[in-house]
């Protein structure tokens, strides 16, 4: 395993040498922005013709401006409406195209082949309404004068006009879902060879082949993940509070079975709730398991181990078993619910 890990690094770090790079620019972030091209400049988010006499301005609250293939595009605001335009290089004006919906605030833009792409926040009817995790991803096709939208994105590229989501959770390429471990604030920071995406957080990065739709590794600035060996999975289970109807001098004692995809796989030790119970196991990576854990509980009336009410049962919880990896999963129990945790273990 550690042979093939090596391999997977080699050839990632070749990969990340290639001069062959698919990003999006994204000129509304800049504050100070300057986009000099043959015969238009953007400066600010004033859109200027040049010429050899000077320049003409053209447009005013400009967002964006990008070129595809020798033809310049940009986004506007114009009173309450955004505005698609599109600029030869012998042109005196725009073509313009009013984009459907109104938005507030763009974060990046790009095109390809004749269509916009770009992520936004869309005008709230209500002002107080709270905004959900990540923009709207918005494909504006001029031509036909059709528009759709996803929402919930973080970040986005584009690979030869497939595109590539980032959502909270997953990276979504032309349609296909890819589980993502790290969380938080993230970023498409490289598409390398139009394949491999990096995405970048404040955890560290993770690296996604595209075309085989999965994570393959994940690191940090100062460490590496721990290989899986024996198990790929652990879980821990810890109660969080202390019971107040049982003597001090009687000990509670208890465990959990877990089955996973249906089928009961092992149980933890037995012993008091507040210290750590664990459970490991070694799952088919690549893909998604069911894990239902079962909290039984020690009736000395009865002398036996016996199955606690559901309500005081961990949820099912369907986890994706990530490659080269192992998962910890903390499960705490509080007296009324579950707390759950979960990382990637490093060393």
């Amino acid at each position: 395993m550690t042979k093939n890990l090596v391999i997977l690094f080699i050839l990632f770090l070749t990969l990340h040498s290639g001069l062959k790079y698919a990003h999006s620019e994204n000129l509304s972030e800049s504050e100070n922005r300057s986009s000099i091209t043959s015969r238009f400049n953007l400066a600010g988010d004033v859109l200027y013709k040049t010429d050899s006499c000077g320049g003409i301005r053209l447009y005013d609250k400009v967002l964006a401006l990008s070129k595809d293939k020798g033809i310049f595009y940009y986004i506007r605001s114009s009173e309450e409406r955004w505005i698609a335009g599109i600029l030869k290089e012998n042109s005196d004006a725009g073509i313009e195209f009013k984009i459907p919906w109104k938005y507030e605030k763009l974060y990046k833009s790009a095109v390809s082949n004749d269509v916009f792409y770009y992520l936004a926040d869309p005008v709230k009817d209500n002002p107080d309404e709270k905004s959900g995790t990540g923009a709207v991803f918005v494909r504006f096709n001029p031509d036909q004068m059709t528009s759709q939208s996803i929402a919930g994105v973080l970040d986005f590229s584009l690979i030869d006009g497939k595109s590539v989501l980032l959502r909270d959770g997953s990276l979504d390429y032309n349609g296909l879902e890819i589980p993502l471990m790290l969380t938080g604030k993230l970023k498409i920071s490289e598409i390398i060879d139009s394949r491999i995406a990096l995405i970048s957080g404040e955890d560290g990065t993770e690296v996604v082949d595209l075309i085989a739709g999965k994570s393959i590794y994940q690191y940090k600035n100062t460490s590496i993940p721990e290989v899986p060996d024996e198990y790929n999975i652990i879980l821990e289970f810890e109660d969080k509070f202390k019971k107040t109807d049982v003597p001090s001098d009687i000990e509670n004692s208890i465990y959990y079975e877990v089955l996973v995809d249906g089928v009961e796989e092992n149980r933890t030790e037995a012993g008091r709730g507040e210290l750590n119970k664990v459970f490991q196991a070694n799952l088919s990576p690549g893909g998604y398991h069911v894990i239902k854990p079962e909290r039984w509980e020690l009736d000395k009336i009865r002398g036996r181990y016996i199955r606690m009410n559901n309500v005081y049962q961990p949820a099912e919880l369907k986890i994706y078993i990530p490659e080269n990896r192992i998962l910890k999963i903390k499960i705490e129990f509080d007296g009324t619910g579950y707390k759950i945790n979960q990382s990637v273990l490093f060393k």
